[in-house]
């Protein structure tokens, strides 16, 4: 595991019987710093090859942006736990 990826807890962080976090399976998943950097990776890509920033006020490109980070996810998720799509 790196330090991207965490055991997926639920949305209301319910708490086992000891006080931890219930783990809801034994998939890895990004955690929050993960799915923050990947953003941050997936901006700086889109910056790198059009060489502008006007993209980023485009409420037109939002929704391919959001595809194209999901896609990333679930192979990033694929590669951690070794599954094949």
């Amino acid at each position: 595991m790196s330090k991207w990826e965490d055991k997926y807890v639920d949305e209301e962080g319910n708490i086992d019987e000891y006080g931890n976090y219930e783990v809801m399976d034994n998939k890895l998943t990004l955690s929050s710093d993960g799915y923050s950097f990947l953003t941050e990776d997936l901006e700086e890509i889109i910056d790198k090859y059009t060489g502008s920033e006007d993209w980023i006020k485009n409420n037109n490109y939002f929704n391919a942006r959001s595809e194209i980070r999901l896609e990333l996810m679930d192979l990033i998720h694929d590669i951690v736990n070794k599954e094949q799509g």
